[in-house]
């Protein structure tokens, strides 16, 4: 890890994959460090949504606050380019009050677009992304939209999964709007580089594959334990979740939505919501070996996080 210049302030990035105890590490340091919480995370941002994202409890975040926490009703989207623009301001107000920015969570596309900048995309087009959805519907080849990407941006679709609907939606949506592939947008600079501004200190907790999948496993059973079918059913009451909402796909709320739809019984919604975290959890360790930015923090060697630390405080 490169130490900051006098020049730039110092911020830190806190990620590993999920279930791998990232928000108690943070926590840990917050009781011993002058440090600024900000949570880097897609689900917890929102109201309500406690137990299927892990969030910490109401008395955990009263005692250690977290920034980006239950800042948006599930009425609403809460897209990456809201995440900067907030992060850029909670930044200078930590600073300000003389504490260390620590970004804790395993949103990596959030990390990644807060360290390399944003680039000027359209909105979300709720009428084309339905007419998208039929289209496929009533096609009877599984790969249609990816096809349709292919066609008009095949750069960008080679480097996608032909399952990966939501990259490949969000391409033909920006083709749609703007008229130019977005694999060209994306190949031009991008602007508010985080990376320009400050010295970011990252840091990446790992574990052993197995003891993560045991982390994993628990994590689950205690959020069964405490009732996600239950938070499910109350939030598809209570907010009009649009069915394009992030909360739709997202980890353990996607099963147990699909699970009081009746889609599958309640083995199915286990073995469903293990095997998502799993892959999540995969996707997250391929993208941090991708990555090379940072310095890997063994579970048990946490002194070597707080060494630096104390290192990066003393530069404010």
């Amino acid at each position: 890890m490169r130490m900051p210049s006098s020049k730039n302030k110092p911020i830190v990035f806190l990620f590993g994959a999920t279930a791998s105890g990232k928000t108690e590490i943070a926590i840990n340091l917050a009781k011993k460090f002058p440090i600024e919480l900000i949570s880097v995370d897609s689900v917890m941002v929102y109201k309500d949504c406690n137990i299927g994202s892990a969030k910490p409890n109401k008395e955990v975040l009263k005692k250690y606050p977290h920034q980006m926490i239950d800042i948006v009703s599930p009425n609403e989207i809460f897209t990456v380019a809201d995440f900067c623009t907030l992060s850029n301001q909670l930044i200078k107000d930590a600073h300000n009050a003389k504490k260390l920015p620590v970004f804790v969570g395993g949103s990596m596309m959030y990390f990644k677009s807060l360290f390399d900048g944003m680039h000027d995309l359209p909105q979300r087009n709720k009428e084309y992304r339905e007419e998208l959805q039929n289209l496929k519907l009533n096609s009877s080849n599984q790969n249609f939209l990816y096809n349709m990407l292919y066609e008009v941006d095949t750069d960008y679709a080679k480097k996608l999964n032909k399952n990966d609907e939501i990259r490949i939606i969000r391409a033909l949506e920006v083709f749609k709007i703007t008229g130019e592939p977005i694999s060209k947008i994306l190949s031009d600079n991008s602007s508010n580089k985080l990376s320009d501004d400050y010295e970011i200190a990252q840091f990446a907790i790992i574990h052993e594959r197995e003891l993560l999948h045991k982390r994993i496993l628990s994590r689950l059973d205690k959020i069964i334990e405490e009732g996600i079918i239950k938070e499910a059913e109350y939030l598809l009451k209570k907010y009009q979740i649009d069915n394009e909402h992030p909360l739709r796909k997202s980890v353990n709320y996607k099963q147990a939505f699909n699970y009081l739809n009746n889609e599958y019984g309640y083995n199915v919604f286990y073995e469903k919501a293990l095997y998502a975290t799993r892959q999540l959890a995969k996707r997250q360790r391929t993208w941090l070996r991708g990555w090379k930015k940072h310095k890997e923090i063994d579970i048990n060697k946490i002194d070597i996080l707080e060494n630096s630390i104390k290192k990066l405080i003393s530069l404010l």
